[in-house]
């Protein structure tokens, strides 16, 4: 992984850019309405040239999508590029994208899910820190959950109030193996993660503090991307592992036996010796914390924390 390159923090006034690198906005009304909240907050917005396109399930084609990420991330007066919404689609978009442009104007690249392709793609070819965060058209296109709202501000802003990353209160993550380890902060969707693997735009995970969740997958689906993931030798050689929120997730056939999520982990880190945390508040549901991927951090399993070791922005 190339030496952490991180974006100025965001100041008032910054010029904000909103993108749909995967999945077609619907309802499309969803853009303004991410629009308006940023403006609110006194950024002016730019929308990408083909925000709104439509191509089958995606947000225009992978040439059109590639040029608004491009665009913005040419253009000096964008700040943070934002991510609408998740969905499907943007590692087709991997090899087209201006890294060099990247590494000439680094700025904040905001989203979650799919995104996290490009956030780990981002990271492996520049060194950029980027924030798996609240999107403009699903966390920000209504009234935001206040501490999923005031966390990502405090991220993105250099707030050293944020560093201390732990769950929202009266949500207490569980200790599956306790301990306290550092590492680089990596992760994000674990469909995503496993996507990547044997390609060039996945960061080295081993010996990372690997955070993991996702969305609408079943337990044994979980279990063959872990499998996955223990057999590429990631599993053993991480130096903490933490499970966020695997939302609308279980076992397939609920009325014969299976292995919950806790079960699968236990048995597929049997072998470990760091600490595994569940239970934690990243994931696809409103209330939850940010992570800015890269930056070196102390995980305390027993504690339910991620400490920054260090700014995830200049």
């Amino acid at each position: 992984m190339p030496l952490l390159l991180k974006a100025p923090r965001l100041r008032p006034g910054d010029v904000v850019a909103l993108v749909c690198p995967a999945g077609a906005p619907v309802p499309v009304e969803r853009i303004a309405a991410g629009a308006r909240y940023f403006e609110a907050r006194g950024h002016p917005v730019r929308l990408g040239r083909h925000v709104a396109a439509r191509h089958g399930g995606f947000a225009g084609n992978d040439a059109a999508r590639a040029e608004d990420l491009n665009g913005f991330f040419r253009d000096p007066e964008v700040r943070m590029i934002v991510a609408v919404r998740g969905g499907y689609g943007t590692p087709r978009l991997l090899g087209e994208l201006d890294y060099d442009a990247v590494r000439r104007d680094p700025k904040l690249v905001v989203g979650y899910s799919d995104i996290t392709a490009l956030q780990l793609a981002l990271l492996a070819r520049t060194g950029l820190v980027t924030v798996s965060g609240p999107m403009a058209g699903v966390e920000f296109r209504n009234t935001p959950d206040p501490f999923t709202e005031s966390h990502f501000w405090q991220l993105v802003t250099g707030d050293p109030a944020a560093w201390e990353i732990r769950n929202p209160p009266g949500l207490p993550p569980m200790p599956w193996r306790a301990g306290v380890s550092e590492g680089p902060l990596l992760g994000g969707c674990l469909s995503l993660v496993v996507t990547l693997m044997g390609t060039p735009y996945l960061p080295e995970l081993r010996g990372s503090v690997l955070v993991l969740e996702d969305i609408h997958e079943r337990w044994h689906r979980i279990d063959r991307m872990l499998t996955h993931l223990r057999l590429a030798g990631v599993l053993p050689a991480v130096a903490g592992l933490v499970l966020g929120q695997f939302t609308d997730c279980g076992p397939a056939e609920p009325e014969q036996p299976f292995l919950d999520l806790a079960a699968l982990v236990g048995e597929l880190t049997a072998n470990g010796t760091y600490p595994v945390m569940g239970g934690f508040a990243y994931g696809h549901e409103s209330r939850k914390v940010s992570l800015p991927w890269g930056v070196r951090v102390r995980l305390d399993a027993v504690e339910g924390t991620l400490q920054l070791l260090e700014s995830p922005v200049e």
